[in-house]
């Protein structure tokens, strides 16, 4: 089985490209690659509304089953929009095409367990900012825009601890003697963004959690992908691969071709039971 995972799309945050153009490109790239299964790890767009209509449409157009699992972005509404971020979440979490709190038996070797987790403030320099500061999100001029479209109505920790409670009974359910692990979140601290950096000593708090930091000893995680980070990088770690790939912002990519960003940030992983 050859399964593609690609995050961070951010279908309308390039104007230069219009969502239509996404859908067709990553049709014919599904073609091109014979890719059986698409899995999306989250940050499709900037609106709820419009993440489902995407999803939605692509799996009419794609031929193949494809999954996603929502990023911080695709809980977005306006910033004058009264919140419904658990509605939005119980939303998402009974769409046939979501992987939230199903895992997904992908053969008799591989399941796929996929939710987007949150960030804990795991990473962050606490000698110049206060927790106070990082639960606020607001570095002098910049908002972390969480904070203005969504509301957990809890702080940020005691998000990262529930989701990552529910990933953790997901990995229980696991029947297959391999796992992939699929969130939108980093869970180990070589993804976050090097410090001393003008920004990110603070807007690191946002990047990762460590309320995941067990699973990969607990369980047979043989790969973890995460987005969030708009990078592509492929790490190992005590018989884990960690991957990053973000497709990203348009004004990140080494060239302007959506066709060749996609194709340089798609992971293929090729699960043949046969060969394990």
């Amino acid at each position: 089985m050859r399964v593609g995972f690609i995050s961070d799309l951010h279908i309308d945050r390039n104007m230069e490209i219009l969502p239509i153009q996404y859908l067709k490109t990553f049709v014919h790239m599904i073609k091109k690659q014979k890719l059986e299964m698409l899995i999306i790890g989250g940050d499709i767009s900037n609106h709820y509304s419009t993440t489902i209509h995407f999803v939605e449409e692509l799996q009419k157009r794609a031929e193949i089953f494809v999954y996603f699992i929502p990023g911080n972005h695709d809980f977005w509404e306006e910033p004058d929009a009264t919140k419904d971020t658990w509605g939005i979440y119980k939303l998402y979490k009974e769409h046939p095409q979501s992987l939230i709190e199903r895992p997904l038996q992908l053969n008799e070797t591989y399941t796929l367990v996929g939710h987007p987790g949150w960030y804990n403030h795991a990473v962050y320099d606490q000698t110049q900012f206060t927790a106070d500061e990082v639960e606020r999100g607001k570095f002098r001029w910049a908002y972390w825009q969480d904070k203005l479209r969504l509301d957990w109505q809890m702080p940020d920790q005691e998000v990262s601890h529930s989701f990552s409670e529910i990933i953790k009974k997901d990995l229980e359910k696991v029947n297959t003697n391999q796992v992939i692990l699929q969130t939108h979140v980093v869970t180990i601290p070589e993804y976050t963004m090097p410090m001393p950096h003008r920004v990110f000593d603070f807007f690191n708090a946002y990047i990762a959690t460590d309320d995941l930091k067990n699973v990969h000893h607990k369980y047979p995680i043989t790969h973890q992908l995460m987005g969030h980070v708009h990078f592509r990088e492929k790490i190992t770690k005590d018989g884990t691969q960690f991957i990053t790939n973000s497709l990203g912002y348009r004004r990140e990519w080494q060239s302007k071709d959506l066709s060749e960003e996609i194709q340089k940030s798609l992971v293929i992983l090729e699960l043949d039971p046969d060969k394990q």
